[in-house]
């Protein structure tokens, strides 16, 4: 039998949950460094990857603004993927892995990462870039099918080991995903690399919840797991979606605001969506409105049973938090530090979308009273 969010995990070292926090931790620093360093349109102060003008210790680093924060994202980008490996591996061992197997997966990724690092080099032969790319793909691959293969068919493998496995093979495609962006010059890539980043934290949230001592009572004592499995999943899709929008914006649009209006976009409800990006501002204000809507039918739904009122009240009051600073956004031209606690709030609206969603799936599977 395959474990999942419905297991009890027994036996997870208590320092192995405090280690998770810390992963935890620097995770929130890199994102919050991500945040600021394309706020101040300093992702590209570097063209070359993952080396910053060919050095660790780039001159004048630490002098400008820009390098400093492109660098900077890169040293933490390393550090959290190194701390996440460790994570993995002291799960793996203390699970009965065989230590040759983790060299080996650790000599494949490294070997993965020099591929794409030597294709986002190649500058002048487009063949050869092509051929780097396709094979660098292809060898990814490897990675993935040992974690699929391993994930379904190896019963020594519980969920925790499962969960930092994925993590692993995540931050290392957010690696990638970051120097491509910078290789390629690509905005493409750089909203699937912020976009992977909200996914990874959230794995990393369920790691802590797993390795918790509370795991066996996360969930919500009596709403049925029908309506709390429905309500969590639709929050965080819309969330989701909304910090999809955003990372958008944020990308594609980087001098100033596509339009200053708050409610109203182009002095329209509706505007005429002459420009994609226009159109993806818009979505971005309804997608909001949409979250709204759907945590207060959330709270209607639930009013009755106390966990899940409490949980949606504690997201509806982060919500509240974020229209103003979005607000806040707009009326101050895109404010270093307001824009870039807008980004954390939305990323703590989403981990608590997602923790509503493995509460209640992991809820009773019948109708309780609703009391207490």
């Amino acid at each position: 039998m395959t474990p999942s969010m419905t297991d009890t995990v027994s036996g997870v070292p208590r320092g192995f949950h405090l280690f998770s926090l810390v992963v935890v931790f620097f995770a929130i620093l890199l994102i919050w460094k991500g945040a600021a360093t394309t706020t101040e349109e300093a992702g590209m102060a570097f063209s070359d990857w993952p080396l910053s003008l060919g050095s660790v210790n780039p001159p004048g680093w630490l002098s400008y603004s820009a390098p400093f924060l492109e660098h900077s994202h890169r040293l933490l980008g390393t550090l959290v993927g190194t701390l996440t490996l460790l994570l993995f591996g002291w799960i793996f061992l203390s699970r009965g892995g065989r230590w040759w197997e983790l060299v080996v997966l650790v000599a494949v990724l490294a070997t993965v990462f020099g591929l794409f690092i030597a294709a986002g080099a190649e500058r002048s032969d487009p063949d050869r870039k092509r051929l780097l790319m396709t094979v660098a793909v292809l060898s990814s691959l490897v990675p993935v099918s040992w974690l699929v293969a391993s994930w379904f068919l190896r019963r020594n493998w519980d969920f925790p080991v499962r969960l930092t496995g994925l993590a692993l093979l995540m931050v290392t495609a957010q690696a990638i995903l970051g120097g491509m962006r910078v290789t390629e010059i690509s905005n493409t890539f750089a909203v699937i690399h912020g976009c992977l980043a909200q996914a990874f934290f959230c794995v990393l949230i369920l790691i802590i919840l797993v390795s918790s001592k509370k795991w066996e009572t996360f969930r919500f004592s009596r709403l049925p797991a029908s309506v709390g499995g429905f309500l969590g999943a639709f929050l965080t899709l819309l969330v989701s979606i909304q910090l999809l929008l955003g990372a958008s914006m944020r990308h594609f649009h980087r001098t100033g605001l596509a339009d200053d209006g708050v409610l109203r976009t182009e002095g329209r409800w509706i505007p005429a969506f002459d420009e994609p990006i226009i159109a993806v501002l818009f979505l971005h204000k309804l997608t909001a409105v949409l979250v709204a809507l759907a945590l207060t039918g959330s709270l209607f739904m639930t009013w009755r049973w106390r966990g899940a009122r409490r949980h949606l009240l504690l997201i509806g009051g982060v919500v509240l938090v974020q229209i103003m600073l979005g607000v806040g956004v707009i009326h101050t031209g895109k404010s270093f530090w307001i824009t870039n606690f807008h980004v954390l709030s939305g990323l703590a609206i989403l981990a608590l979308s997602f923790t509503f969603l493995v509460r209640g799936v992991r809820s009773p599977g019948r109708v309780e009273a609703p009391t207490g």
